[in-house]
């Protein structure tokens, strides 16, 4: 006869995100129980694995959208974490170039963007 298992939560994806949900919903309510589901043998395997470790400043996306908020909040929470763990972050910056005219005029819009970011953190 098969075991039926029960959870507060179920959790598919181990990588990233799927960890820090975890990671909160235990730190929020660690009386509840919580299944992660992966596919793969290891967590981590595929984007999460793959990260270059840019914490991304969130001016792709337009300024108003949640995407952003949630990139920029993501961005300071991430740092946060590595100061308070004392694992380093190498606040390098970044360089964005235009290579003709017509890039030159997205490269205007990532950096009214980028000035609406900044407000943002303020």
């Amino acid at each position: 006869m098969n075991k039926i298992y029960q959870y507060d939560y179920i959790i598919i994806g181990a990588g990233i995100i799927g960890l820090t949900l975890a990671k909160e919903l235990i730190s929020k309510y660690p009386q509840r129980t919580i299944a992660i589901l992966e596919k793969e043998e290891d967590v981590a395997k595929h984007a999460s694995g793959l990260n270059s470790g840019v914490l991304h400043a969130g001016f792709y996306y337009t300024s108003d959208s949640l995407k952003a908020r949630f990139c920029v909040q993501g961005n300071q929470l991430m740092k946060s974490f590595c100061k308070e763990n004392n694992i380093p972050v190498n606040q390098c910056g970044k360089v964005v170039v235009a290579a003709n005219d017509e890039e030159l005029k997205g490269l205007y819009e990532l950096e009214k963007r980028g000035k609406k970011m900044v407000l943002m953190l303020s």
